[in-house]
């Protein structure tokens, strides 16, 4: 069993043996401490009965000691998060452990910079507000192959996992990355252990409230340890699977256009979005390693690490998208800048004449099925010869990382009639949208819904990193420097991906050689009415419930079959082209446009984007002072010196399309023009990093480095698309009418981001599982990757064979030519009340709070009239961040109530929905440019926030025996809305964009150990 021993009446912690409460702790506290020996004695293991008087201390505060120790010890500014005895982390993902570290923030997002698909458990993590976070497994290297630099750390099993170390500065022998610092996930060892035979495991059933389906979660440990003729050996295997459900719903404004009304103007929204999604993953973890020590001087360790994440989502919305919406401002309320706050109708109007138009408002809704599967797999070689009696010590690794991503997707559209216009107050907390009795009474009918188009999307990609790496370290037996360490890595990544864009293509809609279907004439099992029960609780208001194409149908990814046409003669007489309700339903499934298609599957070359990354590095780092008790001053000095070689070959595709321009209906072509590029890059990364340490309690850390991030592969990919855009159509099952050319590419030439990075740190550790910190830090980046929207020139290619020079709107990948700057200030502390009597003792608090500032004057966006501006924040940077938690440590409970909670924070300054250009009719047919670009539409990019956004937890942890406890723990119990806003609008205003609510969320769980 892990303890910990408090000797009462004394000051001093003695660190037991953390068998699974701290795996490789041995190994990596006597790394990182002033003197190997002295970490030595810190750790002592105790036995079951103690002497009279002394205080046993298990389980979550056993964990937290650990962590505060690690943190002590350690050589630069880093904290931790420690497995209880139990061998559990105290959260059900590595990202909602991550959030309680202070300075760490997490996105609720599927992705920083989507802000449109909310993700229950979090995605991207950020520290001290930079998202320039690099990702390690046991110190060394690890990724998911997604086009990025990171893992996934949602796929993450963190039932394998033993802590989880956060660093916030680094020193020369780390391996580069990280602007904003490391991440290095520490899993068990077998030499940890005790030795012997040993055996741990967890259970868990959890359900949330909104998805309402149960989910199993369980891991089960073996360890044992042999003496042999050949030396020590030690084995250890780990197995884990967690399945989650959640549901969450969503609603969505568009942005509010700039519109002449009566001689006014006023910012009209563009229309709304509404819908729900259904999600569940299956993650699979399986962790082995064997250690053999020939010798006390030498150990050899072999890991395998694989962790494979099955996931499935399911999603029904219906959207209102329009750029010519007005309404009548005597029956509408405004603000004091004209923007809409409450109308009884948006209705289309006809631009030549502003008069109301005659049509109906029409509506998109899609039914959107994702299936992907992650796989990562680690296998490392390392071994660690330390001769006790001399003053050299080696270590080296070999490492292949091995990762697989599929990802398939298909969305089905349909449009439906919502009337002459719709009702939208936006006043209150959430918008309501309403319609008329009529129009409600019409969703019932299934001949009112029009099959209209359909969009795959799918990837399939292998990344490959091999790595070797070898350290060598010289100590001295006396004088001010303890130790000089020199070390080399050289590692190749490869990425190889496989995507087919996201080829959007109409059904039959008469005008393209198909007849257009309607629900009427959906094969069995094709459609249904989804009921959005129970919509945020009840605290808002839909139009109604609506028919969709069903999952079944979605999920077949069977396009070729969705897009048959009908059998011949099927809708007779050809008046009926438009409208074949009266045919009734079809026998098989095929709503026509196939014609119109890209073929299925991946098309080579075109879809092929290949990228390589090579790194050489070499490091020197000296080791200086606090070699006994009495030395205040110890440190480190190193320089890195990283040579980096980028590679990356794609094409340039021309999405086709037909649409309608200058009244003329024309096709763009489907073409594809290859593309490479490549870079090579020599940077030196020193560090400095002193400790002070004026009393064993109180320790003042300084650090000066400099970090390197390098561009994702999504940023460097050789590849990208040139497109238009459009806007729907008034006439039903008419093509898109024109709205601007599009494109949108990556960039291999980009050069790898530079931060210059000070630290302070002051931290007091008053006594076992008392503890404060304050830390100030100042970075300066340069060389950001920014995401941004420019006009630039592209030819495009018609289906006629005829070409045209055009300006598009482009969304390119560039450094940044400003740097930018962040700086801040972390609080935090933990304290328990030993000094009451009796079960008083085991109340606690915990708590931390991040102020940062930053200014990205790189970053551009556009306001709603076309103006340019560079006063945004650092993408996904919070300036408040803040986490607290009430705790009752005190066998056989362990309480934890905990509250985390983060400001505002920019998600994008160039997202999809809030880019779009559109036509400001100054007078009736008359276009007028508010931008000054080179075409008459008026170009936006509104940047869009993340905004204040927390979550209360709980849990409670009955230990029966000293080898079994259970616990109930529930997440979001407060049932949180998560909200975004958009900006760019006048008087600074920030008006809403999205609101997502998801599950409250109780599990139930076991924890044994033999």
């Amino acid at each position: 069993m892990a303890r910990m021993l408090l000797r009462s009446g004394g000051s001093c912690l003695a660190v037991a043996a953390m068998a699974v409460a701290a795996p490789g702790w041995a190994q990596t506290v006597a790394e990182g401490a002033p003197d190997p020996a002295q970490a030595s004695a810190a750790v002592d293991v105790q036995a079951d009965t103690s002497s009279e008087g002394d205080i046993v201390v298990t389980g979550r505060r056993a964990a937290l000691e650990a962590a505060d120790e690690r943190k002590r010890r350690s050589e630069t500014i880093i904290d931790s998060v420690v497995a209880d005895d139990a061998g559990k982390l105290p959260d059900n993902s590595i990202t909602e452990v991550l959030q309680r570290v202070s300075g760490v923030s997490i996105v609720r997002f599927a992705a920083l910079g989507d802000p449109d698909h909310f993700s229950v458990q979090g995605s991207g993590v950020q520290v001290r507000g930079l998202t320039g976070v690099a990702s390690r497994l046991n110190g060394r290297e690890i990724f998911s192959a997604n086009n990025g630099r990171a893992i996934l750390w949602s796929d993450v099993t963190p039932e394998l996992m033993a802590a989880v170390d956060v660093y916030k500065a680094s020193t020369a022998d780390l391996i580069e990355g990280g602007t904003g610092g490391q991440i290095d996930l520490r899993t068990k060892m077998p030499f940890d252990f005790d030795g012997g035979f040993h055996i741990a495991g967890t259970a868990e059933l959890s359900m949330g409230d909104m998805a309402q389906e149960a989910d199993p979660m369980g891991s089960v440990l073996f360890t044992d340890t042999f003496d042999t003729g050949i030396g020590k050996i030690g084995i250890l295997a780990d197995f884990a699977y967690s399945q989650f459900s959640s549901l969450s719903q969503f609603i969505r404004t568009e942005p509010y256009f700039r519109t002449r009304i009566n001689n006014s103007d006023y910012y009209i929204p563009g229309g709304f979005t509404f819908g729900d999604e259904a999600f569940q993953y299956r993650r699979y973890g399986i962790y082995g390693a064997v250690q053999w020590a020939p010798s006390e001087d030498l150990t050899i360790s072999a890991t395998f690490f694989q962790s494979r994440y099955k996931s499935k989502s399911s999603d029904y919305g219906a959207q209102v998208s329009s750029q010519t919406l007005a309404v009548d401002p005597a029956t509408s309320q405004f603000d004091s800048n004209g923007l809409l706050l409450k109308t009884d109708s948006l209705f289309n109007r006809d631009t030549a004449t502003f008069l109301p138009s005659t049509g109906q408002v029409t509506s998109s809704g899609n039914k959107g099925y994702v299936a992907s599967n992650t796989v990562t797999r680690d296998y490392s070689l390392s071994f660690a010869w330390a001769p006790s009696d001399g003053p050299l010590s080696v270590r080296g690794s070999l490492q292949r990382v091995d990762s697989k991503q599929v990802y398939d997707r298909l969305d089905i559209f349909r449009d439906l009639g919502f009337g002459q216009g719709f009702g939208m107050d936006l006043t209150g907390d959430l918008p309501r949208i309403t319609v008329s009795q009529a129009t409600q009474a019409s969703f019932a009918d299934p001949a009112n819904y029009f099959w209209s188009a359909s969009m795959p999307h799918n990837e399939n990609n292998t990344g490959r990193l091999d790595a070797g790496q070898l350290d060598a370290e010289y100590s001295f037996d006396e004088g001010f420097f303890r130790s000089i360490k020199v070390g080399g890595r050289y590692a190749k990544r490869t990425e190889r991906d496989y995507a087919n864009g996201y080829n959007w293509s109409a059904l039959g809609r008469g005008w393209n050689g198909d007849p257009q279907l309607t629900y009427a004439n959906a094969a069995p099992g094709d459609v249904a009415l989804h009921v959005f029960d129970d919509f945020f609780r009840g605290n808002t208001t839909l139009p109604g419930n609506l028919y969709f194409a069903t999952e079944e149908l979605a999920s077949r990814f069977d396009r070729l079959q969705l897009t048959n046409p009908p059998p011949a003669g099927f809708c007779n007489p050809p008046a009926t082209q438009d409208n074949c309700s009266a045919a009734g339903p079809l026998p098989v499934t095929g709503y026509g446009g196939q014609s119109g298609i890209r073929p299925v599957g991946f098309v080579l070359p075109d879809d092929r984007v290949d990228n390589r990354t090579e790194n050489l590095a070499g490091y020197a780092l000296v080791r200086f002072g606090g070699r006994d008790a009495g030395s205040a001053i110890s440190g480190n000095v190193g320089l890195r010196v990283v040579n980096i070689k980028n590679a990356g070959e794609g094409y340039i595709r021309q999405n086709g399309n037909t649409f309608i321009r200058n009244g003329q209906t024309v096709t763009l072509s489907s073409d594809a023009v290859p593309r490479s590029g490549k870079a090579e890059f020599t940077r030196f990364l020193p560090s400095i990093n002193l400790d002070y340490s004026p009393t064993d309690r109180v320790k003042i850390r300084a650090g000066y480095n400099v970090t390197l991030d390098l561009p994702s592969f999504n940023a460097l990919r050789a590849s990208g698309s040139v497109g238009v855009a459009t806007t729907s159509n008034p006439v039903q099952g008419q093509p898109g009418i024109f709205t601007n050319f599009t494109a949108e590419t990556g960039n291999p030439l980009l050069k790898p981001t530079l931060s210059n990075n000070f630290d302070l740190s002051l931290e007091y550790y008053a006594s076992a599982g008392t503890s404060f910190h304050i830390a100030p830090f100042y970075k300066r980046i340069t060389n950001l990757p920014v995401f941004s929207l420019t006009q630039r020139d592209v030819t495009v290619v018609f289906a006629d064979g005829t070409s045209e020079l055009v300006s598009a709107a482009a969304s390119d990948y560039s450094n940044s030519t400003e740097a930018a700057t962040v700086k801040g200030v972390e609080v935090g502390g933990r304290f328990f009340l030993d000094m009451l009597p009796g079960a008083w003792a085991g109340f606690g608090f915990e708590g931390n709070y991040t102020f940062i500032d930053s200014k990205s004057p790189g970053d551009v966006y556009r306001d709603i009239n076309g103006g340019l501006h560079n006063d945004a924040p650092l993408v996904g940077l919070s300036k408040h961040n803040f986490n607290a938690a009430l705790l009752y440590e005190r066998n056989p409970f362990s309480v934890r109530i905990a509250y985390s909670w983060r400001s505002r924070y920019l998600q994008s300054t160039n997202s999809n929905g809030t880019n779009p250009a559109y036509s400001y009719y100054s007078a009736p047919g008359v276009i007028t440019d508010l931008d000054g670009g080179p075409t008459t539409a008026t170009q936006i990019a509104l940047p869009v926030y993340g905004d204040a956004y927390g979550t209360l937890d709980a849990g409670v942890r009955f230990k029966v025996t000293e080898q079994f406890s259970f616990g109930i723990q529930g997440t979001n119990l407060t049932a949180s809305t998560q909200r975004t806003v958009m900006g760019g609008y006048p008087g600074g205003d920030l008006v809403g964009r999205s609101w997502f609510q998801s599950d409250r969320r109780i599990s139930m769980g076991i924890n044994l150990a033999f």
